[in-house]
């Protein structure tokens, strides 16, 4: 009995064809690599959230290519809070080294007029949306294959690429052993960032961390005590 073929491309545009169909989709992100759907396919959608083991209610954040998209989304934002999401998405090659950036993610509050078009498969028990402007230029061109008159802001769903508990595929042969042929695959490489991803609420500022950054963030104080009283 033959194997079935991979679905592996370097082309956005076949990769766009391939969501457009249902399928699930790796690809490279800023640091990481993702895992990503059609978000207004709620079959899809619950496919991820199942090989995750991801409820339902926590939402699910989606990536696009460019901010010039979102101003309907941005609509809820006053002007300091919206100059402030669109600062964090600009990109600036020469002011920064790519190791040492950062890739942002705004919980948005979605503005009435949209409320009824906004997957609830995405938001969740959520009244905002987790958007973020993606840097890597592959990606981009992906999601500007995306967009529809469904999908007006060319978005893709984003979560780490692993199974729960698992540590999430920095290159392509580790998200290949995760999932092998279940899913399709856009080659390339991560954007190398080794910050971690911020999330961020648009309209209080809040900081939400990781469970993974939160134990950082103590092992990295707990030497920091140790250190301090000659113990290490």
């Amino acid at each position: 009995m033959s194997q079935p073929t991979p679905l592996i491309t370097d082309s956005a545009i076949q990769a766009a064809k391939w969501l457009k169909e249902g399928q699930l989709l790796a690809y490279p992100t800023e640091s990481v690599w993702g895992i990503g759907c059609d978000p207004y396919d709620q079959a899809a959608v619950q496919r991820i959230l199942d090989i995750k083991q991801r409820p339902q209610a926590k939402g699910m954040i989606v990536v696009t290519d460019s901010v010039s998209r979102l101003p309907p989304l941005l609509a809820s934002l006053d002007d300091v809070q919206r100059q402030q999401v669109i600062d964090s998405w600009q990109t600036d090659d020469s002011r920064d080294e790519q190791h040492n950036r950062q890739a942002h993610t705004w919980l948005l509050p979605i503005p009435q007029p949209l409320a009824s078009t906004v997957p609830l498969w995405i938001t969740g028990q959520h009244q905002t949306i987790a958007v973020r402007v993606i840097s890597h230029p592959t990606v981009r061109q992906l999601c500007q294959q995306m967009v529809s008159e469904q999908n007006p802001f060319g978005l893709l769903v984003s979560t780490s690429c692993n199974r729960s508990g698992q540590t999430p595929a920095s290159t392509f042969e580790a998200a290949y052993a995760y999932f092998e042929e279940q899913i399709g695959y856009l080659q390339g490489d991560t954007l190398g960032y080794t910050l971690p991803s911020q999330i961020r609420d648009a309209t209080t500022g809040w900081l939400f961390v990781s469970g993974q950054e939160r134990c950082r963030r103590f092992f990295c104080y707990l030497f920091a005590l140790l250190n301090m009283f000659s113990i290490v």
